[in-house]
């Protein structure tokens, strides 16, 4: 496998990762529930689902 090739299964793998935790995040925000996450220090906090969601829309 060449370097170019490699570098795309790696940004493959990191978008599939990105949407199914985006669909996690939907899924859970429809049932009303919460997540966990870390804070800017690496510190646990719990928030809705809903909350997060937003974040996952802010995002570029």
């Amino acid at each position: 496998m060449s370097e170019q090739e490699e570098i795309r299964l790696f940004e493959r793998i990191r978008e599939s990762i990105s949407e199914a935790q985006r669909k996690m995040v939907e899924r859970k925000a429809k049932l009303g529930e919460t997540i966990i996450i870390a804070d800017a220090n690496g510190r646990p906090i719990e928030i809705a689902a809903s909350e997060a969601l937003n974040l996952y829309t802010k995002q570029p």
